[in-house]
């Protein structure tokens, strides 16, 4: 049975299990640079909590200093736990917290984090909070948003249910949640008491009531930055943008799943649901230029934030929000996909009615097609450190038709500069790239996941990590391509396919990725939801955390001192 208490033991398992008729061997595998790898889940020794069947542990993956000791700390998201007190609620999701330290990743002071009973805002009824079926944890995102120099975490349930003052009961089920948790120099309070709980448009009176609609799935996805460039406390305070992808717009002709993203303004007092600290964008907005908003747009289905353009040194630093809309249509071909790129001001994201629309049409590499889905997933990156973030953008369902494969899949890099990001350069990769190793293959969606900001070789430049979760029988495997002074680059790339235990069927290798500094220097926490724990309960769910090796670290039975 689970128990609700915190994580208060040592958890580390071994490294996977080489099979050399796998896609590579060991050697070129390592890339010489991997030095180490740790396992962990909740069937590792000493941790208090079990695993069950289905808890699908690793769906989401996010880091930060939650404890403001210097390390790094991974916050795992786990949307299929059930919660067992006088009772067993199945899949409420809870949210599992290892905090780095000066020997890495510890499940000293571990701890899971659950979505508390809520009773605000007050036209809620009473029997909110903890619920079957919410999968809290489904999505996560960190950022410091009450602006004290110590990271919090964004947790996101786009399965919650709500039942309204006047619903008579009856929930509106998939309205979609978040929970906010500051950390502090003790971490997060246990099991999260004290969590900031937001709908969309948080508010009161009739607004919420207006607001807040069954299926629009609030808290699909979020990203971090500081839109409107504010500092308190000498801290920059962090904004947090929350998509409700299927959010449906009209009355008579309803327009079903346009979809919407909320932003939230940090300060310090943290974030809030008041009106005047946050803001809407859709593409039925009338400030936002060349959109019109459509059936299944799902625009917000991804989003990822960035300072893709120059901005005055002396100035404030302003980040900018891209869109992701996979759904969009583009040249009369259905679900070709687009990113709409929203840039930051001191007003904040909606009101200086700027952004542009990008998509496979004109000079951005590849060809527009029908059901693509370009801007399924995003991630920015300063690839050429140049000061500047880049835009990733996957168009998943891609297919490679010269060679015959379907739903193959792509990813493109757009880079940023003092205009913001622009087609000069841009780039496109697959799994027929030359110099990427292996063939593409029917269904792999190359880029179903992506990682980034994280210098793997320590060579100064950022690099990208690009999962597969779908590969080889969705046994899974990830990418890492290595960022230079020209962006991007195939050289040295490193292909890791699924070798935890015996690589099977289903595991999802690379579902979620992060990258990270938990205390011994940069490391990759590589998710597999669908893993097997050892006592055979299925998709229980495991994360792999990879140690890449400092070639510049002198040691000391080499040199002295």
């Amino acid at each position: 049975m689970k128990k609700l208490i915190p994580l208060l033991s040592l958890a580390v398992s071994s490294s996977y299990v080489a099979n050399a008729a796998d896609e590579k061997t060991v050697v070129e595998r390592l890339f010489n640079n991997i030095i180490n790898s740790k396992v962990w889940n909740l069937d590792t020794a000493g941790i208090v909590q079990e695993p069950d069947a289905i808890d699908r542990l690793g769906e989401a993956v996010s880091h930060g200093d939650y404890n403001d000791d210097g390390y790094q700390d991974l916050a795992i998201g786990i949307p299929n736990y059930d919660f067992e007190f006088f009772g067993t609620i199945n899949n409420v999701g809870t949210v599992l917290i290892i905090y780095g330290s000066p020997n890495g990743l510890t499940s000293n002071d571990s701890q899971l984090l659950f979505q508390t009973f809520v009773t605000d805002p007050p036209n809620l009824e009473n029997s909110n909070g903890v619920e079957a079926n919410d999968q809290f944890g489904k999505s996560l995102a960190s950022g410091d948003f009450n602006c004290d120099g110590i990271t919090d975490l964004a947790v996101g349930t786009p399965n919650e249910s709500v039942t309204l003052a006047g619903d008579g009961g009856v929930p509106r089920n998939d309205v979609g949640a978040i929970n906010i948790f500051y950390g502090s120099v003790d971490g997060f309070a246990d099991l999260g008491a004290g969590s900031t709980f937001l709908l969309q448009g948080t508010g009161t009176g009739i607004f919420l009531d207006a607001i807040v609609s069954a299926g629009d799935r609030f808290g699909w996805s979020m990203a971090v930055g500081n839109f409107n460039g504010d500092v308190e406390n000498g801290n920059f305070c962090h904004d947090l943008a929350v998509s409700a992808p299927f959010e449906d717009f009209g009355n008579m002709d309803q327009i079903s799943d346009g979809g919407q993203v909320e932003v939230f303004y940090g300060k310090s007092s943290g974030i809030s649901g008041d009106f005047d600290s946050r803001d809407s964008l859709s593409q039925q907005s009338d400030d936002i230029p060349e959109s019109a908003v459509e059936s299944n747009d799902q625009f917000g289905l991804s989003l990822a934030a960035g300072r893709f353009r120059g901005v005055s040194l002396l100035g404030p630093s302003f980040s900018d929000l891209a869109v992701g809309i996979p759904g969009e249509d583009i040249d009369g071909e259905t679900n070709a996909g687009a990113v709409q790129v929203f840039n930051g001001a001191s007003v904040g994201l909606d009101e200086n009615g700027t952004s542009q629309i990008w998509s496979q049409s004109g000079a951005v590499a590849g060809v527009v097609e029908a059901h693509d889905r370009f801007g399924e997933n995003l991630i920015s990156g300063d690839f050429n450190a140049d000061q500047f973030a880049d835009l990733v953008v996957t168009a998943p369902r891609e297919d490679l038709n010269a060679a015959g494969v379907n739903d193959a899949g792509v990813v493109h890099v757009i880079y940023g500069g003092f205009g913001g990001l622009n087609t000069g350069g841009n780039q496109i990769f697959h799994q027929n790239t030359a110099g990427i190793f292996g063939d593409a293959e029917n269904s792999d969606r190359f880029g179903d996941s992506l990682a980034s900001g994280g210098d793997l070789n320590y060579d100064f430049y950022p690099d990208l990590v690009v999962g597969i979760p779908r590969r080889n029988d969705s046994r899974g495997a990830f990418l890492v391509l290595l960022g230079g002074p020209d962006g991007i680059t195939t050289t040295d790339s490193l292909y890791e396919p699924n070798f935890l235990a015996s690589g099977e069927v289903l595991d999802e290798m690379a579902y979620a990725m992060t990258v990270a500094d938990f205390g011994n220097g940069r490391e990759l926490a590589v998710s597999l939801p669908g893993d097997d724990s050892s006592g055979g309960d299925n998709d229980a769910g495991s994360v792999i955390v990879y140690e890449f090796e400092n070639p510049d670290v002198i040691f000391e039975n080499d040199f002295e001192s």
